[in-house]
């Protein structure tokens, strides 16, 4: 079965430009290698793998083919342009390169081996996008076997499911996916998010209730 987020029922406040631009910039690098542009040996120093620090943060501009690249731009986009609207453009581009250099360093740390893509920090734009909007709609296109169709569900339920999944291929073996690098994300991401909310930087409006709205509820009822 085939799925895939396509839109989040979140009213934004703000463009969220430097979403758009972390894509352009993302997709405009992958394009100029398959053209030839870039030279094999320019992008060899921002791969990660251990002991190149280049490769820490520059593996997240880095994709190893369309699929790879198609799956993470469409996640950055759902759920990136509904963070990055909410906690701002500037604050937006430091989480999404910390997030990714903390995927990146936990991908090291337990696996070892070389990898790039925008996974890590993706992931960790989702797991802020949990603590931020857990309740909102999640449109999704599916395709199973000759069914074609689209659904939507609260966001922490399609969530947790892709972490689960998550899960599941990092204890049993990963293979050619960075799993650990897709917790590590998700993990920091969740953390940030929260830790935003309950210090007053980023605060949800009347008509939105966040994860740690509905914790606080819940610890008070």
């Amino acid at each position: 079965m085939f799925l895939l987020p396509y839109l989040v029922d979140v009213p934004m406040s703000r463009w969220p430009i430097t979403n758009f631009l972390l894509i352009a910039v993302t997709v405009s690098l992958f394009a100029a290698i398959k053209a030839g542009f870039v030279p094999p040996q320019a992008v060899d120093p921002y791969i990660l793998r251990l002991g190149v620090p280049n490769g820490i943060y520059g593996h997240i501009f880095l994709h190893f083919g369309y699929l790879h690249l198609f799956g993470n731009m469409v996640f950055l986009w759902v759920f990136g342009n509904a963070v990055c609207a909410k906690i701002g453009n500037l604050a937006y581009v430091i989480v999404y390169l910390v997030l990714g250099c903390v995927a990146g360093i936990t991908h090291l740390f337990i696996s070892g081996d070389p990898a790039i893509g925008a996974s890590g920090a993706v992931n960790g734009i989702v797991g802020m996008y949990l603590v931020l909007y857990p309740l909102n709609n999640v449109s999704c296109f599916y395709w199973f076997f000759i069914r074609i169709g689209s659904f939507y569900l609260s966001g922490v339920w399609i969530i947790l499911f892709g972490l689960a999944f998550d899960v599941y291929g990092a204890l049993h073996g990963g293979g050619h996916v960075a799993y650990w690098a897709h917790l590590g994300g998700f993990a920091t991401g969740f953390l940030i998010a929260a830790l935003l909310l309950y210090s007053g930087l980023v605060q949800m409006t009347s008509t939105e209730r966040s994860l740690v709205d509905m914790l606080r509820d819940e610890s008070r009822g």
